[in-house]
C-alpha cells in the first residue's frame, strides 16, 4: 500500500524543467512494486501513477503509456528465468524504443495536435525520465535491503557483470547530465527574461535618447524664437518673419507656426507674410483674450494650460497624413506672459528615429500619449490616435516597475502561451513631454532556441543510454575472464599469505586490470608486513598487559619496575635498559632498576641533574621523550658512546618521577611502535610508583588512625573509670552511713564521702581547666610573687608525705631569686603536680630534688628548642642552680602547639629574663618511647606505678597547658634512673594574647 501511494505521490513531486515540461518520479515506486509484488500489482501501480498525470497535464494519454510500460516490463522481467532475471533498465529502454515513443507521437502530434517543437521535447523527455526512474529503482533493489523491510523475497538475487556495468555506466552518465539539465532549467525562464530586459533596455535607451534630443532641439528653437519676439515685436516684425522662416527651414517638422503678442495680435505666421507686415489690420486691434481664443479655438485647452503654467504644452496627436501635434510655447518675461507661439509638429522624424532605434531587430516601438492614446507606432495595427488596449483573454505578469510579460489566450497550454508571449518595457521619454515609449519583443525566438538546445541535450542523453549497453557488453567480455581468475587467486588470500603459498597472479592487457593485479600484489606484500606488525603489536600488547596485571595485582614497586625493565630489554632486543628515579627536588637521579647484556652494570649509581645531558633531562623534566645518538659519554655509562638512546620520562599528571633509558647499537633506531610501547610501559611504571607510594602512605595513615583509635578508647575508658570510681565509693559510703549505728563509724564514712566528692570535683575541675586552657578562655590573675618564700611554702606541705614514704627531699633555691609577676594559682598548681608526681613514683630511699634559679635574658632566634639550644639551656640551668648534669634535656623537635612556640619565642626574646624551676627524682626512669606522650591527657606510663596508686593522667597535661598559659615552656628528660622536669617561665610575662586551641 505504501508503494502504491508512493507511485501516485511520486508524480506529484515533479520537477518542472520549463514551460510545463515536468520530470516525474512515480515510476520508481512502480518498478519496486513490479520487483517485489509481481506484474498485477505493478500494472495497478502504473495505472495509479497515470491517473495523477491527468491532473497534471489535463489529458489521460500519458496514463495509457505508463500503464502499458508497467505491463511490458513486468511480463518480460519475470518471463521464464526466475533466477537470472533481465535488467529493468534494459527492458524499459526497449519499451520506449518500440512502443513508448511511437505511441507518444500518435497521442501528442496526432490527437492533441501539439506544437512540433513541444512534441519533440516530450518524446525525448519521457524516455529519458522513464529510463532514469528504472535505473534508480534497479539500484535501490540491488544495493538496499528493501526486501527485508517489506518482508518479501529479493527481486534481484545477483547481477551479471554486464548488467552491473550497464547500470553503472548509465548512472554515471545519467545522474550528472540530468542533474546539469535540471539545474540549468531552473534559470531558463529567468535567463530569457533577463536577456529580454537587457535588449529592450538597450533599444529603449537609444530611442529615448533620440527622442529627448528631438524634444530639446524643438525647445531650443522655440525658446530662440521667443527671445526674438521679446526683442523685435515692437520694432522689426520683418526680422521676426525672416527668423521664423529660417527656423522652419532648419526644422522641417515645424508647420503652421504662429506668434501672438500679449495684446492678442498675430505678429507673424509661417504661411501669412502679408498680415504680419500690416499693423493696421482689424485683427490686431482685438483684445488679447478674444483674438487669441478665436485664432486657436481648436487647441484652446492646451493654449490656456500653457498660459496658466507658463510651460510649453504639447497637444494630443492629430490624425492626418502625416499625423502631427500642436506645440503651445508661452513667451514669458519677468514672470508675465508676453505672448504665445503655436506650431504644428509633424511626426515623420519621430517615426524615423523609432525605426532607426529598432534597427533590424524584431521589435515594436510605440509612443503613448495622454490617456493611453497611441502617438506613433512601428506596429501596423496601432494607428496614431487609437486607444492602446490589451488583446482579449490576455494577461500580464509584471516583472518590475517598467517591465512586464504579455501572455495571450489564457486557455491555451502554458508552453503555447510562452511561445506567443511578448516582453514589454515602458519608459517615460522626457520631462515636459507627455509621452511613454513602449518597446515590445516577441519571446518566440528565445523559446525556439531553448527548445532546440534541450531537444539536442535530451536526444544526446538518450543516445548515450542506448549505447551504454553495447559498451558494457564489449567491456565486460574483456574484463570478466581476468577478473574471474583474479577472484580465484585472491580467495582466502590472507590464509595463503600466512601459509607462505606461492601465488600465480594473472596478467591482463587492460590497464585498469593490470593496475588492479599490481595493487593486489602490493596488498599481499603489505599484508605480509602488516601481519608481522600485528604480531609485533600483539606481542607488545601482551607485554603491556602483563605489566598492567602486575601493577593491578602487586604493590611492590621494585618487582614491577624490574619486570618492566627486563621485559623491555628482551622484547626490543636492547643492549641495556635502566630505570632511574629522581630525588624529591629533581636534582639527583639514581639508577635503581637495570637490564643489560652489553654494558657494565650501573645499578644504584646516583648522578646530579643537570649534567652532560642537560638538554635531554630538560625535556624529560617537561614530560617529553627524546631519541638521539649519544656523542658524549654517559655520566655512569662511559662505554655507551655513539649508541642510539631513547630517553623517556616516567611521569603522570602530578609530575615526573624518573626516567627510562634504552640503548641500541649504533645505526639502529627506535620505530614508532617501539616508542609507543615504551610510552605505555612508562605510564604503567608511573602508576606502579604512585600506587606503591600511596599504599605506603595509606599504611602509615592507617597505623596512625589505629593508634588514635586506641588512644580514644583508652581516653574514654580512663574518663569513664575515673568518673565512676568516686561515685561508686560515694554510694558505698552512703549505704554504710545508713547501716552504721556508731558515731565513730559514721564520722569515718562521712570523711570518705567528703574525700570522694572532693576527688570527683577535682577530676571534673581538671577537665574543665584543660578545656578552658585549650580554648583560651581562662584569664591570668597576675600578682607579684617572692619565689623563695613561695617555693618553700609549697614544698613544706609535702614534708610529711615524703618522710612517710622514706624519701629524701633536697631543696636548691638560689638566694638571688627575683620577685616575679605571675598567676599564683597556676604557678602553685604546676609545682604541686610535679611534686605529687615525684612523690608518687620515687622508690623509698631515693631522692627528690627541687631547684629554682633565675637566668638573665638571651637571644633565641627560633620558637622551638633544637638540639643545640636544649644543650645550652641545660648547661645554663645546671650552672645557675649549682647542680650536676647527669642527663640531657629532651629537646623540642617540634613545639607542642603554635601557642607554646610563640610564648617560648617571646620568653627568650624578653629583656626581663626568666626563671627555671626543676623537679627531679631518682630511682625511676621513663621509657624513651613514653617521653613523646608524657604530656597527653589521661596518659600513664605503663608499669611505672608499682604501688598502684592510680590517678587520672591529667596532672602533667594540666602542667603543660598552664606553663604555656603563663608564657613558658616545660621539658622532661629521663636517663640513668633519673627523671627531671624543667619549667622555664618569664619573670614578667609578655602581653597576654589568646592562645590558639589545640583540641
Amino acid at each position: 500500500m505504501i508503494l502504491l501511494v508512493a507511485s501516485y505521490l511520486g508524480n506529484l513531486a515533479r520537477w518542472n524543467l520549463f514551460f510545463n515540461i515536468d520530470l516525474i518520479f512515480g515510476s520508481i515506486a512502480v518498478w519496486l512494486v513490479v520487483g517485489f509484488y509481481g506484474v498485477r500489482w505493478g500494472v495497478l501501480a502504473g495505472a495509479l501513477s497515470g491517473v495523477c498525470t491527468y491532473f497534471l497535464w489535463g489529458h489521460f494519454y500519458a496514463g495509457v503509456v505508463f500503464t502499458l510500460e508497467a505491463l511490458f516490463v513486468g511480463v518480460l522481467f519475470y518471463g521464464d528465468r526466475p533466477t537470472n532475471r533481465p535488467n529493468i533498465v534494459l527492458l524499459d529502454g526497449l519499451f520506449w524504443l518500440l512502443i513508448g515513443v511511437p505511441l507518444g507521437w500518435f497521442f501528442y502530434a496526432g490527437v492533441l495536435q501539439a506544437d512540433p517543437f513541444q512534441v519533440q521535447i516530450i518524446l525525448l523527455k519521457q524516455p529519458v525520465n522513464g529510463i532514469f526512474n528504472a535505473l534508480v529503482a534497479s539500484l535501490l533493489m540491488t544495493y538496499l535491503p528493501i526486501h527485508r523491510w517489506l518482508n518479501r523475497p529479493s527481486a534481484i538475487n545477483s547481477l551479471a557483470v554486464q548488467q552491473t556495468l550497464f547500470n553503472l555506466l548509465v548512472a554515471f552518465v545519467f545522474f550528472p547530465t540530468l542533474l546539469l539539465i535540471v539545474l540549468a532549467s531552473r534559470d531558463v525562464v529567468d535567463n530569457i527574461r533577463a536577456e529580454a530586459r537587457a535588449d529592450l533596455s538597450r533599444v529603449s535607451g537609444y530611442a529615448v535618447a533620440a527622442l529627448r534630443s528631438w524634444h530639446q532641439e524643438n525647445l531650443r528653437s522655440a525658446n530662440e524664437l521667443a527671445l526674438q519676439v521679446v526683442q523685435y515685436h515692437k520694432t522689426d516684425l520683418e526680422h521676426l518673419q525672416h527668423h521664423l522662416e529660417s527656423t522652419q527651414r532648419l526644422l522641417p517638422d515645424l508647420r503652421q507656426v504662429q506668434v501672438w503678442n500679449r495684446e492678442g495680435r498675430l505678429l507673424v505666421s509661417s504661411h501669412n507674410r502679408s498680415r504680419s507686415s500690416n499693423r493696421s489690420d482689424e485683427a490686431f486691434d482685438e483684445p488679447f483674450g478674444k483674438a487669441f481664443d478665436a485664432a486657436i479655438a481648436p487647441l484652446s485647452p492646451y493654449a490656456a494650460l500653457a498660459r496658466q503654467t507658463l510651460q510649453p504644452i504639447l497637444s494630443d496627436v492629430v490624425s492626418g497624413s502625416p499625423p502631427y501635434v500642436i506645440w503651445n510655447f508661452p513667451i514669458v518675461r519677468d514672470g508675465q506672459v508676453e505672448g504665445l507661439i503655436t506650431s504644428e509638429l509633424t511626426l515623420d522624424r519621430v517615426e524615423s528615429l523609432l525605426r532607426q532605434s529598432a534597427g533590424d531587430q524584431d521589435l515594436d516601438l510605440t509612443l503613448i500619449g495622454r490617456r493611453q492614446v497611441v502617438v506613433l507606432s512601428t506596429q501596423g495595427d496601432r494607428p496614431p490616435g487609437s486607444l492602446l488596449q490589451l488583446p482579449e483573454n490576455s494577461s500580464i505578469e509584471q516583472l518590475d516597475e517598467h517591465f512586464y510579460q504579455l501572455f495571450p489566450d489564457k486557455h491555451r497550454p502554458i508552453m503555447v502561451r510562452w511561445i506567443n508571449s511578448s516582453f514589454v518595457q515602458e519608459v517615460p521619454v522626457d520631462v515636459g513631454l507627455p509621452w511613454t515609449l513602449e518597446v515590445m519583443a516577441s519571446a518566440q525566438p528565445d523559446m525556439r532556441n531553448i527548445q532546440s538546445i534541450y531537444s539536442r541535450n535530451l536526444a544526446l542523453l538518450l543516445a548515450i543510454a542506448l549505447l551504454a549497453l553495447l559498451v558494457s557488453a564489449l567491456v565486460s567480455q574483456r574484463m570478466v575472464r581476468p577478473l574471474s581468475r583474479l577472484a580465484q587467486v585472491t580467495t582466502n588470500l590472507p590464509d595463503k599469505l600466512l601459509a607462505g603459498q606461492p601465488i600465480d597472479w594473472p596478467d591482463s592487457q587492460i590497464t585498469e586490470l593490470a593496475f588492479l593485479v599490481k595493487n593486489f600484489r602490493t596488498m599481499g606484500k603489505t599484508l605480509t608486513q602488516q601481519f608481522g606488525a600485528i604480531q609485533q603489536a600483539l606481542s607488545y600488547e601482551a607485554l603491556v598487559r602483563r605489566i598492567t596485571d602486575s601493577v593491578r595485582d602487586s604493590l611492590d614497586e621494585s618487582q614491577i619496575l624490574q619486570t618492566a625493565v627486563q621485559a623491555l630489554g628482551q622484547e626490543l632486543n636492547l643492549l641495556c635498559c635502566d630505570a632511574a628515579l629522581y630525588s624529591a627536588d629533581q636534582k639527583y637521579s639514581t639508577i635503581q632498576y637495570e637490564y643489560t647484556v652489553a654494558l657494565p652494570s650501573a645499578l644504584g649509581t646516583s648522578f646530579a641533574i643537570p649534567n652532560e645531558f642537560s638538554e635531554v633531562h630538560g625535556l624529560l623534566l617537561r614530560g617529553e621523550s627524546c631519541q638521539f645518538c649519544a656523542a658524549l659519554p654517559h655520566p655512569v655509562r662511559p662505554t655507551a658512546c655513539m649508541m642510539t638512546v631513547l630517553a623517556h620520562p616516567i611521569w603522570d599528571d602530578q609530575g615526573v618521577l624518573g626516567d627510562l633509558w634504552l640503548f641500541k647499537p649504533q645505526g639502529e633506531c627506535f620505530e614508532e611502535p617501539e616508542v609507543r610501547l615504551v610510552q605505555q610501559v612508562a605510564s604503567q611504571c608511573a602508576i606502579a610508583l604512585r600506587q606503591a607510594r600511596l599504599y605506603e602512605a595509606a599504611q602509615i595513615q592507617l597505623k596512625a588512625l589505629e593508634d588514635l583509635n586506641l588512644l580514644k578508647d583508652d581516653f574514654l575508658s580512663t574518663v569513664s573509670h575515673e568518673l565512676r570510681t568516686p561515685i561508686t565509693n560515694i554510694k558505698m559510703a552512703i549505704n554504710m552511713l545508713k547501716l552504721s549505728q556508731h558515731n565513730e563509724r559514721r564520722e569515718q564514712y562521712l570523711k570518705i564521702l567528703e574525700a570522694e566528692c572532693e576527688r570527683e570535683a577535682n577530676l571534673i575541675n581538671d577537665l574543665l581547666d584543660l578545656q578552658r586552657l585549650a580554648s583560651g578562655t581562662q584569664a591570668l590573675e597576675l600578682e607579684p610573687i617572692s619565689l623563695q618564700d613561695w617555693v618553700l611554702h609549697i614544698v613544706e606541705s609535702f614534708q610529711e608525705r615524703i618522710r612517710n614514704r622514706q624519701q629524701t627531699l633536697q631543696i636548691e633555691i638560689s638566694d638571688k631569686l627575683p620577685v616575679i609577676t605571675s598567676d599564683p594559682a597556676c604557678l602553685e598548681r604546676i609545682l604541686t603536680e610535679l611534686l605529687n608526681n615525684a612523690c608518687k613514683y620515687t622508690p623509698p630511699g631515693e631522692k627528690i630534688r627541687v631547684a629554682a634559679c633565675a637566668v638573665g635574658p638571651f637571644d633565641c632566634e627560633t620558637a622551638v628548642m633544637t638540639e643545640t639550644t636544649a644543650e645550652t639551656t641545660t648547661e645554663t640551668i645546671a650552672k645557675a642552680t649549682g647542680g650536676d648534669r647527669p642527663f640531657a634535656l629532651k629537646p623540642f623537635a617540634a613545639a607542642p602547639n603554635l601557642a607554646s612556640a610563640q610564648n617560648f619565642a617571646s620568653l627568650y626574646s624578653s629583656n626581663s629574663g626568666f626563671f627555671v624551676l626543676r623537679v627531679c627524682n631518682s630511682g625511676v626512669e621513663i621509657p624513651t618511647e613514653a617521653l613523646d606522650h608524657i604530656f597527653e591527657k589521661f596518659y600513664r606510663v605503663p608499669g611505672i606505678d608499682r604501688w598502684k596508686q592510680g590517678g587520672t593522667g591529667l596532672g602533667l597535661a594540666l602542667v603543660q597547658k598552664m606553663t604555656e598559659h603563663l608564657g613558658g615552656s616545660i621539658q622532661v628528660a629521663s636517663a640513668a634512673r633519673q627523671t627531671c622536669f624543667t619549667v622555664v617561665l618569664p619573670v614578667a610575662p609578655p602581653h597576654q594574647a589568646a592562645p590558639q586551641s589545640t583540641v
